[in-house]
């Protein structure tokens, strides 16, 4: 694939994604801020907060991160690959007219990668080196095993890929998921053979089929995207808005500097009317 066409289609859905992500902020600034009362006084002395403002954009901060950090999966999961660089992406009215890929083994499968050769490899996609716990380790693993037991005439390359972050620096999950014991020892098959990691640069570089510069053409195409929608300016007025209207709702609890804004901000948040 031609670096132009890379940039460019990873340009046309980031694009996408980000007034996505806009119309998401809008869409929950409009709804109602749910605090956690309890927490909220361990928040303040945490982080070294001073006013409500400065909890307000904290909250906001962190709230609107886990969405993004979502989003973005979902980005490259559901766009950037299939549309991009022409994966198949393993959702349940494929995998259902695909026979063997209704069995179960096939659920942590996300994506079928055929090259111009005619190899065809299976890719488990992967956000970063946390994804994996032990159990969920143990499950690749028979899962692949499975896979390769049963229906290896069909596919014996899967790839676990991890997007973003570099293969010295994954947990030892990812090697237990090959049949790797590291210290303790768990019933698991070697299938190394078979089963290969990629994280970051050589994450792309392989979905890419060889050019180690296909990270950098993504980036290319995320960050003129950016350029292109401009929504720092239009944000920035949504925010403060935001900040402003919740600032004035929790100015008799947060904002006031007593010993008991804590107990007023459980009692404003807790205290209803039975049903």
């Amino acid at each position: 694939m031609k670096d132009n066409k890379i940039i460019e289609g990873v340009h046309h859905w980031a694009t996408w994604w980000i007034r996505q992500r806009r119309k998401k902020l809008i869409d929950e600034l409009s709804g109602t801020m749910s605090l956690n009362p309890f927490i909220v006084p361990f928040l303040f002395d945490y982080h070294n907060l001073n006013s409500i403002e400065e909890f307000v954009d904290l909250f906001l901060a962190s709230h609107l991160m886990i969405g993004h950090n979502t989003g973005f999966g979902k980005l490259i999961d559901e766009k950037i690959l299939p549309e991009v660089f022409g994966t198949i992406k393993l959702d349940k009215n494929y995998r259902q007219l695909n026979p063997p890929l209704e069995n179960s083994a096939f659920n942590e499968i996300d994506h079928i990668v055929r090259r111009e050769d005619g190899e065809t490899e299976l890719l488990s996609l992967k956000a970063g080196k946390w994804t994996i716990q032990l159990s969920m380790a143990i499950q690749l693993n028979r899962s692949f095993s499975d896979i390769l037991k049963y229906y290896s005439s069909y596919y014996n390359k899967i790839v676990v890929g991890v997007y973003y972050g570099k293969n010295e620096e994954l947990t030892d999950k990812y090697d237990i998921l090959r049949g790797i014991n590291r210290g303790a020892v768990h019933h698991v098959k070697d299938i190394t053979h078979n089963v290969k990691i990629y994280a970051g640069q050589n994450f792309w570089s392989w979905l890419g089929n060889g050019k180690e510069n296909t990270q950098y053409l993504v980036l290319e195409g995320i960050t003129s995207a950016i350029e292109e929608v401009q929504i720092k300016k239009d944000n920035k007025i949504l925010m403060d808005k935001f900040k402003k209207t919740i600032s004035n709702q929790f100015k008799d609890t947060l904002g006031i500097d007593s010993p008991n804004k804590w107990k007023l901000l459980l009692e404003k948040i807790n205290n209803g009317q039975s049903m």
